[in-house]
């Protein structure tokens, strides 16, 4: 029979064991605000191609594993933005990853609440916890959105933002 003292520790452990298996992994994540489904998305690095009234929704890093083609990242983005509910993704900087991926991998960092991104936006200063252990920082230009070739030789992470547009009335 288990001691009180041996049950504890086993708890100890297997709690300690599900931490280290859940940091390890990193998985697609939900924003913290999502918007009605969107049928369409426009994937820009122009910071003057968004619209005066778009509200920043998704702060988030994308993990791009090597393999992937232009047209599957493109594809992949497109679908995760849409079903967040984005009319624009805002591409930034991306830099070599530390971490293999087998798929793409989006993560949040917030904000608690939608933003106004011509009022609000203060540039890229979201999830340098993680980013600071990145690579080198790699090109991300307008060609890397199409074709069929494999998009980066080794596994990246990009800052990218969600945004909502609505109409001027």
């Amino acid at each position: 029979m288990l001691s009180s003292r041996n049950v504890h520790r086993a708890v100890i452990a297997g709690i300690i064991g599900l931490f280290l298996v859940s940091c390890s992994e990193k998985q697609n994540q939900v924003p913290a605000t999502v918007m009605p489904a969107t049928s369409s998305v426009q994937i820009t690095l122009d910071e003057k191609s968004i619209p005066d009234t778009c509200d920043v929704f998704a702060q988030l890093i994308i993990t791009v594993p090597a393999d992937i083609s232009a047209s599957a990242l493109k594809s992949s983005i497109e679908r995760y933005a849409m079903n967040s509910g984005a009319d624009f993704v805002l591409i930034g900087m991306t830099r070599e990853s530390n971490d293999e991926a087998e798929q793409v991998i989006f993560q949040t960092y917030g904000p608690k609440t939608p933003y106004s991104f011509k009022k609000r936006w203060l540039g890229w200063k979201f999830g340098f916890s993680d980013w600071n252990h990145g690579g080198a920082l790699v090109d991300y230009g307008h060609d890397r959105l199409e074709g069929s070739e494999a998009v980066f030789e080794v596994p990246v992470e990009g800052q990218a933002l969600l945004l909502s547009c609505t109409p001027k009335s």
